[in-house]
């Protein structure tokens, strides 16, 4: 069995560079600074997660890594990634530091207050619950899942919607997906609720896994790049226009397809 050991064994990294190496600063710089702060939950692919290049040498990588990578240079500056938990993202920005947030993040009403967002760069497919292969024909509805353990990862939108459309199931609230993972492989939860781009990544490269049919709760989100509320950095200008020249030349497709193949890689 493929069992993301590789990917977990990772997870604990707080401080990467993608290609070059060097740490991350404490605190963002201004709109004049040289670098870019990404602040990011890499453990989500195939969005952003890690794995080991040709060398043995850990990476962040993924969709939004890359587009990140690409922000970081239209702008003119080095792209520095500080890792964290997802439940502190949003507070990192809202502190200053961290300059940008890409983080499979969607500019909900609530978010909408205290940040302001970019233009959308990717609509995901709808939620998925995620199960062991051998309960397909068990859990077929949320009716089903009553009484029933359900992992989410913490400060999510998903962790909102079985809240208030699954009341009556237990919760398992986790700061990484990776953990939430490896609790339903072993039998310590009885599904698992994320993005439908994350939950099919998971499926299709890790064995005993798949979609639970019959159960559909919300829609996919739409992702957005995060900024501080006011945007005091300016930086959406440029964050747009590059969301913008991505689509038209076709990166962002090439981009989540690339990340695909990686993180199937980063499982094995």
């Amino acid at each position: 069995m493929k069992t993301l050991k590789k990917l977990l064994a990772l997870t604990m990294s707080l401080c990467v560079l993608f290609a070059l190496g060097a740490c991350s600063q404490d605190a963002a710089g201004d709109g004049e600074s040289d670098t870019l702060i990404l602040g990011t939950s890499a453990d989500y692919p195939p969005y952003e997660f890690h794995m080991l290049d040709e060398n043995g040498n850990d990476q962040i990588v993924g969709f939004d890594i890359s587009l990140a990578y690409q922000i970081a240079e239209d702008m003119g500056k080095e792209l520095v990634i500080k890792d964290m938990a997802f439940e502190f993202v949003e507070q990192e920005l809202q502190n200053g530091t961290v300059d940008i947030v890409l983080a499979c993040i969607a500019p909900t009403p609530e978010r909408l207050e205290m940040e302001d967002f970019s233009d959308i760069y990717r609509e995901d497919p709808a939620p998925i619950m995620v199960i062991r292969e051998e309960d397909a024909d068990t859990y077929t509805s949320i009716e089903s899942m009553v009484g029933k353990i359900v992992g989410v990862q913490s400060a999510t939108t998903k962790k909102d919607l079985i809240v208030e459309n699954m009341p009556d199931s237990e919760l398992l609230e986790l700061a990484g997906v990776p953990d939430l993972i490896n609790n339903l492989l072993s039998e310590k939860c009885d599904g698992v609720f994320l993005d439908g781009g994350v939950a099919l990544g998971y499926i299709e490269n890790t064995d005993g896994l798949v979609a639970a049919e019959g159960i559909e709760i919300g829609e996919g989100d739409r992702m957005a790049v995060a900024v501080q509320k006011g945007d005091p950095k300016g930086l959406l200008d440029s964050i747009n226009q590059t969301i913008a020249e991505c689509k038209e030349n076709g990166k962002l497709d090439e981009w989540y397809a690339e990340a695909q193949e990686l993180s199937a890689q980063a499982s094995e």
